[in-house]
């Protein structure tokens, strides 16, 4: 037995020493040829590029198109027309549309922050606060459309920080920011086991010049410390001290709960077509005065989205530039809070509704968990509170641009008695999932057995799915 342990010791000894030497075989050939245009970074290019290219796509007349010039034109048309969800530029429709959203938010009395928390908000911005957001960026990250990536406003700063800083503070006063500043390129990755022929089937990622990131940055650092007051605890996505195990456990617990008080509770998972990219900049900018962010504070964020174009890169190649006129900026730090501020409209909407109910555990009525856009239903009193739920989304998505997908929404019965959910089913276009639900609303993309168990906990964990 000991020659045989010396044995395995040798062995491993011999293969390590083995994998040493590859391994500084292979930094060495990358520290001499892995910058250069050589054989070697053409190889790796190969790989990447073959994986993310496009043949062919299907045109809106569903004709599939295979020359250059016709995917540059159909990628084109599918982002333009997806940023422009505008409907009308006539005045008085626009009034009435922008009356009609003050109404809903006078209705739904979002939160409001205090006037010292304003001012604090609309102080000038300071060095101290563009030297931590340099600090707190990656680098290594693709840059925007200028090609300055963060390492040189890093390598620079002692230069370039106070130009910014005063470009920046300049903003409040209402100066514009520069049309290339505000300008993206859109990078469209495959999504798995999607139709590549179609440009919905893609994964749009937008890179913003770091300047411009660096900017979102600060502003989203000034605003996270006061989320959590503006937000409720309904809603975990992006927001300060809350966890995506908080709806997870919570979701277990009303599961529990019901079953054991024998209340008829189904879970509705609903799926919203890109949410960032389709809300509205009037609902935007006056959710923010409803709110009461000042006005130093909502021209910077209003001059993140002035004059905002893109460009869809297509196997290498860019389109030509397009207006952006709705949405939240992808890959900016300011898109998620913005986004969350915005859907908390919604969700209080849903949590006042006396026609939803959900589980009521006393002292607390449980409606809804979100988890940014991915949201979950606490349903009970199906026959009512579903019709509820769809003219809630309804009337918010005609003021905001939400649009819910009810094909890929699915909801998962744990206590409706059998009758109750087959009178209910031809009724709403819901996916029935027959024993789990994957949702990112309930923390992370989980499968929610029936078993209201809360030994089922452990199952829970072994269960999650990317």
């Amino acid at each position: 037995m000991a020659h045989l342990i010396e044995l395995r010791r040798s062995l491993t000894t011999l293969m390590n020493t083995t994998n040493h030497r590859s391994y500084l075989r292979s930094k060495a050939l990358f520290h001499l040829h892995g910058d250069k245009s050589g054989r070697l970074l053409a190889r790796m290019i190969a790989k990447k590029r073959s994986a993310t290219y496009i043949a062919k796509l299907r045109d809106s007349q569903g004709v599939t198109q295979r020359l250059p010039a016709k995917l540059l034109q159909i990628a084109r048309d599918y982002y333009a027309a997806l940023y422009d969800l505008q409907g009308t530029t006539c005045p008085q429709d626009v009034a009435r549309k922008r009356a009609d959203i003050m109404a809903y938010l006078t209705k739904y009395s979002p939160k409001r922050i205090s006037c010292q928390t304003s001012e604090l908000l609309d102080r000038p911005l300071t060095a101290e606060e563009l030297a931590l957001a340099l600090k707190t960026s990656k680098t290594g990250k693709s840059p925007g459309p200028d090609g300055l990536p963060v390492r040189y406003y890093k390598i620079y700063a002692a230069i370039l920080s106070p130009h910014l800083l005063t470009a920046y503070n300049d903003l409040a006063e209402g100066q514009p920011l520069p049309t290339q500043t505000l300008c993206a390129n859109i990078m469209i990755l495959p999504k798995e086991c999607k139709d590549t022929d179609l440009c919905s089937s893609y994964r749009p990622i937008s890179l913003l010049n770091c300047d411009l990131k660096l900017f979102a940055k600060i502003l989203a650092e000034r605003l996270k410390p006061f989320l959590p007051a503006l937000v409720n605890a309904d809603q975990v996505g992006f927001v300060p001290g809350r966890e995506a195990w908080d709806n997870t456990m919570r979701t277990l617990q009303l599961m529990h709960h019901a079953r054991r008080s024998s209340q008829a509770l189904a879970l509705l998972s609903t799926d919203a077509e890109k949410a960032f990219d389709r809300l509205d900049w009037d609902f935007i900018s006056l959710s923010l005065i409803c709110i009461g962010l000042g006005p130093h504070l909502r021209a910077w964020i209003g001059a993140l989205y002035g004059d905002a174009t893109a460009r869809v890169c297509v196997n290498g190649v860019f389109t030509a530039p397009f207006p952006i006129l709705n949405g939240t900026r992808q890959g900016c730090p300011l898109s998620p809070l913005l986004f969350v501020l915005t859907l908390e409209l919604f969700l209080e909407a849903i949590r006042s509704n006396p026609n939803i109910t959900g589980v009521m555990v006393v002292p607390q009525h449980h409606k809804v968990a979100a988890y940014a856009d991915d949201l979950l239903f606490f349903v009970t009193r199906p026959e009512v509170t579903l019709p509820g739920i769809m003219a809630a989304f309804e009337e918010y998505g005609r003021l905001s641009n939400l649009k819910i997908n009810f094909l890929k929404s699915h909801i998962l019965n744990v206590s409706v008695p059998d009758p109750r959910a087959q009178a209910i089913k031809p009724h709403f276009a819901f996916t029935w999932a027959p024993t789990k639900l994957n949702t990112w609303a309930s923390g992370s993309r989980l499968k929610v057995p029936t078993s209201s168990k809360i030994t089922s906990l452990h199952y829970l964990n072994s269960c999650n799915v990317t």
